[in-house]
């Protein structure tokens, strides 16, 4: 596979990732409407950055800001429910695992692909 092949494979993964970890995020606090909503909008958004990152050429700002908004929003409010949630660190840990090692770690991991992938594009 080239590297840009690789490249939009890892965009896809981290999309699909976002959309599923805010839609599973805003079902849980408002209801399964505006979970789906937030789901689709979540996908629109990136998807238009990918595109303007595209056409940005060798800035890659539009696709990681909405990435990094998308990605750190549910980190801070799985972590402040754990935090204000009163009970012991064992119970919190035990909640915020499946969480860290399903979403955060693999979008750090994907991202971090992404980054080397494009550093190497645009050297080459």
């Amino acid at each position: 596979m080239s590297d840009k092949t690789l490249k939009h494979l890892i965009a896809s993964a981290i999309a699909l990732l976002l959309v599923f970890q805010i839609g599973t995020l805003i079902a849980s606090i408002f209801g399964v409407a505006w979970g789906t909503i937030s789901s689709i909008v979540v996908a629109a958004v990136t998807i238009a950055s990918a595109r303007l990152a595209k056409a940005a050429g060798k800035s890659s700002l539009w696709f990681l800001l909405p990435v990094l908004i998308f990605t750190f929003t549910p980190i801070i409010l799985m972590i402040w429910r754990g935090i204000t949630e009163d009970v012991t660190w064992l119970d919190r840990l035990v909640m915020l695992l499946p969480f860290i090692v399903g979403f955060a770690a693999p979008i750090i991991l994907l991202l971090l692909a992404y980054y080397e992938l494009r550093k190497r594009n645009l050297e080459g």
